[in-house]
């Protein structure tokens, strides 16, 4: 029922366009040959040195339908006009930014046209209306390049160097503004596209409005600690999102503390998710969690200033997508971690991983649980480990515990919990509170979300693990600590710890004064001997770990380890 459901909804767009688009015969044909293939498009000859000749989808309890359709579902984010982002041309050139050659630059995953994406935007990508944003898929969907052959793994962490694209996109607005003969190939485009009126002038106030808000959104989010490829400050872009509905982009705080996107298989069956755990998947827990991300990923939101609980019960209206993103997380509940490929990769060391078995047992297994990923009720219980025993970068905790935003239009009115705001609030529960209206907006999706989660058993528990306990002085005190889960998948992660600070698995088994000080990350090549990309050079961007939020300090579990015991630890950590 759920593979027809969405083949019909996979095949809508291409019937509704059908009659509108020219050779809408060669589009069918296009598009069976890119469905059958999960749509996937790989390079030969790729900007960075990566390119493939195949691409192949490893077995992780999906077919077709359910990865195309997790690619390009609307979740309500809309970062600007659709007919925009698919005719403009390149700053420096006339080629498409969308053009496969552009996007897998950023690391973004170039398509074939398939019914659900007619114009062939990269994985992530979809059209709200007639906008088009950002969905989870762009962040969470990784390619792992060995030899010529393209693996595409689902719910793994992306490389995308997503605030580099954002900024080619307003790159290219800027240049085709300044440039008539570049507006009048954009401005013809878009009327062949819509088969209707369209002129330059409406072309470059459209323009113009555009590069306004992206001009608005990079002076928001300017910050002297670069993300690039494979990382986000992610809450820090949220909060800045919550700031612009509240009181302000002048009141904006510099996104400084960059995170690797975590990977998502079996994240619906967590307890506890995010990095520093502040997010419980009990009752409507996993709505409110994605709404928060919509809001991140340019979702709006019309926030109201409610002053009796009657009034607040209406909730904030907002474009998020919220029955669309509560059949994503149950998709994801299906998601299985990805074996490695030993037909593909090289063998394991089958002699050697029994070793390493052990060594598991004793220097892991206390945080990073086993768990059988074939169970269908299998349960991820989050050990939260504090920052100063686990001894990693603390920039990303700290700045969500300690910051405070202005309330702005809140100023006063009541909160979800009964409250008054004050003018300032701790950024995180602020965001939170916005989450929570949005869902209340919507209690029919706000019902299935937590009707699922008593279907699976998630229920409300105490958090688990080594971590500084919150109290009336300190209410965000526990949030000084990161999550450990299970490592099943874990080799198709890496950069390793929370900030993407260390290039490869056996690195991380090095003590911290030992670990790359800097290396490069964007290369989709995989060195399957340390497990983790190739990372020499400094192409396509440098992580130094000496810069602030980017340090690899910390995590030294496993460092005293004769070499032959790490090789055997790293061989075993490739089985899970």
């Amino acid at each position: 029922m759920l593979r027809s459901s969405l083949f019909v909804l996979l095949m809508l767009p291409l019937l509704a366009c059908a009659g509108q688009r020219p050779n809408p015969a060669a589009r069918v044909v296009e598009a069976a040959k890119g469905f059958g293939e999960r749509a996937g498009l790989v390079l030969v000859h790729d900007s960075h040195g990566d390119g493939a000749t195949r691409l192949v989808y490893l077995d992780q309890g999906w077919g077709p339908l359910e990865t195309l359709w997790y690619y390009h579902a609307d979740q309500g984010s809309v970062l600007l006009p659709y007919e925009t982002l698919v005719h403009l041309e390149s700053a420096g050139d006339e080629t498409l930014l969308i053009s496969p050659e552009n996007v897998s630059r950023f690391r973004l995953l170039p398509q074939h046209a398939t019914p659900n994406n007619p114009d062939a935007l990269p994985v992530g990508f979809a059209r709200h209306d007639d906008k088009v944003g950002l969905t989870c898929a762009a962040c969470h969907t990784s390619q792992i390049n060995y030899r010529g052959t393209a693996m595409r793994i689902d719910g793994a962490p992306a490389l995308a160097d997503v605030t580099g694209f954002l900024h080619a996109i307003r790159g290219s607005l800027a240049a085709t503004l300044a440039d008539e003969a570049k507006l009048a190939r954009f401005a013809a485009a878009q009327q062949r596209g819509r088969k209707r009126g369209g002129d330059v002038e409406a072309a470059r106030r459209s323009l113009g409005d555009t590069l306004a808000w992206f001009d608005s959104y990079e002076a928001a989010n300017h910050s002297p600690t670069v993300e690039g490829f494979g990382r986000l400050d992610a809450v820090g872009r949220i909060v800045n999102q919550v700031i612009r509905f509240t009181s302000g982009t002048q009141h904006s705080i510099p996104p400084g503390a960059p995170a690797s996107f975590p990977l998502l298989w079996d994240a619906p069956r967590h307890d506890y998710v995010q990095w520093t755990g502040f997010s419980a998947n009990a009752g409507a827990g996993s709505l409110g969690r994605n709404a928060g991300e919509v809001v991140g990923v340019f979702g709006h939101v019309e926030v109201k200033h409610y002053e009796t609980e009657q009034e607040a019960k209406k909730g904030y209206a907002s474009t998020v997508e919220q029955h669309a993103i509560v059949a994503m997380e149950e998709a994801l509940r299906r998601l299985s971690s990805p074996v490695w490929p030993e037909q593909i990769l090289p063998p394991i060391d089958r002699p050697l991983a029994a070793r390493g078995q052990a060594l598991y047992q004793s220097h892991c297994a206390s945080c990073h649980a086993l768990i059988d990923r074939d169970d269908p009720k299998r349960k991820v219980v989050a050990m939260m480990i504090g920052t100063e025993l686990v001894g990693t970068d603390d920039t990303a905790a700290r700045t969500i515990v300690e910051a405070r935003i202005p309330t702005g239009i809140l100023e006063g009115a009541i909160s979800p919990q009964g409250t008054r705001y004050g003018a300032d609030a701790p950024a995180l529960a602020v965001v939170g509170d916005l989450a929570t209206r949005i869902v209340s907006h919507r209690p029919d999706a706000a019902l299935r979300a937590v009707a699922n989660a008593k279907l699976h058993g998630l229920e409300k528990t105490e958090k688990q693990g080594d971590y500084p306990k919150k109290s009336e002085a300190a209410p965000l005190a526990e949030l000084m600590a990161y999550k450990a889960r299970p490592l099943n998948g874990v080799w198709a992660s890496a950069p390793f710890l929370h900030n993407g600070s260390v290039p490869t698995l056996y690195d991380l088994l090095r003590p911290a004064a030992e670990r790359p000080r800097t290396f490069s990350v964007g290369r989709w090549e995989y060195d399957p001997k340390r497990v983790g990309y190739v990372s020499d050079g400094e192409l396509p961007f440098l992580v130094d770990t000496q810069v602030s939020g980017n340090s690899n300090r910390g995590h030294e579990y496993g460092t005293s380890l004769s070499d032959e015991d790490r090789w055997a630890l790293v061989e075993y950590v490739k089985t899970l």
